[in-house]
């Protein structure tokens, strides 16, 4: 009989315990899960770390050289558009100030990142031929 009392005590003292694991368990693997998750989502959109290269057919290609004119009155000659700095994405390689920039490459390899709603227009020479 005193063995039936111990065990009957032990159950009472256990049930706290099973119910506030079984609250504090799901919650604590969600949290996990999600932790997870996110660290894989992470690792995949920094794998693509370059700028968006931009083409248009015809016009604009990686080997075309433009004029392109901001404002203010500034004017990059014989530039080549290397592409975007990606504004899409809220991490990123790029401090938030230097989002939504266009590359801009000169003939002697330096290259300008300037924005790209300062860009009034895009000259690009005849192609010979």
């Amino acid at each position: 009989m005193g063995r039936l009392r111990q065990s009957q005590s032990c159950e009472k003292l256990m049930h706290p315990f099973e119910e506030t694991i079984s609250i504090v368990g799901p919650v604590v693997g969600g949290i996990i899960a999600l932790a997870i998750f996110f660290k894989l989502l992470n690792k995949t959109a920094s794998s693509s770390d370059s700028p968006t290269r931009i083409a248009f057919k015809g016009v604009l290609d990686d080997e075309t050289l433009a004029t392109v004119h901001v404002t203010g009155g500034k004017t990059f000659e014989d530039v080549r558009l290397i592409g975007f700095t990606d504004s899409s994405s809220v991490k990123g390689p790029f401090p938030y100030e230097l989002n939504g920039m266009v590359i801009l490459e000169h003939r002697d390899g330096r290259r300008t990142m300037i924005q790209a709603k300062s860009i009034r227009m895009i000259e690009v020479a005849r192609k010979p031929g």
